[in-house]
């Protein structure tokens, strides 16, 4: 789900979607819609249990509708002045309404808990400033910190969600008038599933846990059960994201032998379609009206005649997922493609405000992602009044790792600043692809105000080294100055060692043989570091353990710190010693060896 390198791991490219493309219904406006004669209750009653598509559409296109509605209310009530500039509009707004080529779109924010999930304590400060910034949403997605039971609880972390925090979380969106869309994975990414010994015989490919397989009934009961926990949850939402991205192996399972047989299924593509119908007819079943949200990138393959064999049009609606700076270059934007997915009763696009630019990547180039966004707005400014009427929402993506198994990357609370520009590039009057995020001073410091920052937040990554570290009081601060702090200090520890590296190698220290003048000087550059380094240590997990559980901090520090911390801490103690204990010297060779040792240590 990340950037340029991610996006063309296993699809080729080889689209074959046909160019026709249907009208959709407009967004009814508010003096519309007392006029509307729909009921869904009647609709229900004449239609035998199921819901007509047409009603469904009817249902999205109000409660997109309604939420937006109130967000106008609210920012008409609380901006009254009509002779503001736009900018002083800006500085005072609670909430923002969201419009791209005459077209109200819905912003939601993602949240990835895979591993890394804050206390519910955190989202309670965070709502407020999402609600403020523009945002209508958020999209949840729990992996295994969602609270399963029965046949599930074996997958669970350790430090889950318990029912009641969930509860808690949505109560706290309601409060904040954001809407709320659970996000399940349902065909790949299911390594927090397939990795458990009673359910890896349900792999697509027995050696890899990330894909399940279709090939088997049992998969179904799992993932029905799955979704009836996450339904039970949300009596009431309007979407709900069932993922479906990245699904790399088809086929592979022996069980798909005889699936073959008796399907007639024969291709990856078809395998993907008869799935993904499979989980919406299901869902559909308990939820009529629900809207279901599935990733575009294996779904932009299957062609129109999978499309329309499995009635995919009316049960799904994409999303369309690009983190580059330059969305032009993705197939879902050229001609062909766009045509097509103007043809499902909804689309959304998906941004990213984190975890988008590199697997192992602990900051944020905030440039990077602003580019992303304001590259989605030139094209759904062209892209809409054409062919994408049917465009209905932005999910702003923030992913803590590439996959289950994946180190974590930029943490959610350093990442709030580039968050708040991610979603100020939507909203007036900022959502002018022109305006360059390192020049614009009205846009630095509506977001530094918004923030609680005495200067400038770091929007390229060399500012990190380059500029004085801002101070700032929103949510998370503590550890967003921590980390942007540390730069700062490996490049003084990396000066120490290049000092030291002069005098004191590892042949001078296994072999006893130092200079004891120049080791002294070396320990007189160390040992301050080594200081530093630990003050660090200590700041970074007090900030941390206020709003993760302490395990989040040990496996940030255990991935980006502790290895070097420990080498510096080691040759400290090393040199202290052989200071103490070198009162003689052996006579040359150094080492007195005639071959080299090449044992591992």
């Amino acid at each position: 789900q990340q950037t340029e390198t991610r996006s063309k791991l296993f699809f080729d490219g080889s689209y074959h979607l046909a160019s026709e493309s249907i009208n959709v219904d407009r967004i009814i406006l508010k003096n519309d819609q007392d006029s509307r004669k729909t009921s869904y209750k009647d609709a229900l009653n004449d239609s035998n249990g199921i819901i007509p598509n047409s009603v469904k559409q009817t249902a999205h296109i109000e409660k997109l509708n309604m939420i937006k509605i109130n967000k106008i209310e609210n920012q008409l009530t609380s901006n009254s002045t009509d002779n503001k500039d736009k900018y002083s509009q800006s500085k005072n707004m609670k909430l923002s309404n969201i419009t791209i080529a005459n077209k109200t779109l819905g912003l939601y924010i993602h949240f990835d808990l895979k591993g890394a999930a804050p206390k519910i304590i955190y989202f309670q400060k965070l709502f407020p400033l999402l609600k403020k910034w523009g945002a209508i949403g958020i999209c949840i997605e729990y992996e295994d910190v969602f609270p399963f039971d029965g046949i599930l609880k074996d997958i669970r972390h350790k430090q889950a969600y318990t029912v009641n925090n969930i509860k808690q979380i949505n109560k706290w969106a309601r409060e904040n008038d954001l809407d709320v869309i659970p996000l399940i994975q349902t065909y790949g990414h299911l390594e927090f599933l397939l990795k458990i010994d009673k359910f890896s015989h349900l792999r697509e490919n027995l050696k890899y846990p990330q894909v399940i397989t279709p090939c088997i009934n049992q998969t179904f009961t799992v993932l029905y059960t799955m979704i009836d926990q996450y339904l039970n949850l949300y009596p009431n939402i309007t979407y709900f994201h069932i993922g479906c991205d990245e699904v790399y192996y088809f086929l592979s399972n022996t069980a798909c032998i005889e699936f073959q047989k008796v399907t007639n299924i024969s291709t990856q593509y078809e395998l993907f379609a008869y799935h993904v119908s499979n989980i919406a007819k299901y869902i559909h079943s308990k939820r009529p009206t629900l809207l279901l949200l599935v990733w575009h990138d294996v779904l932009q393959n299957l062609g129109q005649h999978l499309l329309s064999k499995y009635n995919l049009l009316k049960l799904i609606n994409p999303v369309l997922w690009s983190y580059r700076e330059d969305v032009n270059v993705e197939g879902f934007l050229q001609e062909q493609q766009a045509q097509i997915f103007g043809q499902f009763q909804s689309i959304w696009g998906a941004s990213a405000f984190k975890g988008a630019t590199s697997e192992i990547s602990t900051i944020s180039d905030i440039k990077h992602y602003y580019l992303n966004q304001q590259s989605w707005i030139a094209q759904l400014n062209l892209l809409i009044p054409k062919m994408w009427q049917n465009f209905d929402g932005m999910i702003v993506t923030g992913w803590s790792r590439y996959d289950h198994f994946l180190s974590l990357c930029e943490l959610l609370p350093y990442s709030i600043p580039s968050l708040a520009y991610s979603i100020t590039a939507w909203i007036d009057p900022f959502k002018n692809a022109s305006y360059d995020i390192q020049s614009n001073q009205e846009l630095q410091q509506y977001v530094d105000k918004s923030l609680g920052c005495n200067t400038h937040v770091h929007t390229q990554i060399q500012e990190y080294s380059d500029q004085r570290s801002p101070q700032c009081t929103f949510p998370g601060a503590d550890i967003y100055e921590a980390i942007i702090s540390l730069q700062n200090i490996w490049k003084q520890v990396e000066q120490s060692e290049q000092f030291a590296d002069k005098f004191v190698t590892d042949l001078h220290l296994k072999f006893k043989f130092i200079h004891v003048k120049r080791s002294e000087e070396s320990l007189e550059q160390l040992k301050p570091c080594l200081q530093i380094l630990d003050a660090f240590l200590q700041r970074f997990q007090t900030a941390m353990d206020k709003i993760f559980p302490p395990q989040v901090a040990i496996e940030w520090l255990e991935t980006y710190f502790m290895q070097r911390y420990k080498k510096i801490k080691n040759r400290v103690e090393f040199i202290e010693k052989a200071i103490e204990e070198q009162k003689t010297w052996k006579p040359r060779p150094i080492p007195d060896l005639d071959k080299l040792d090449n044992k591992r240590q």
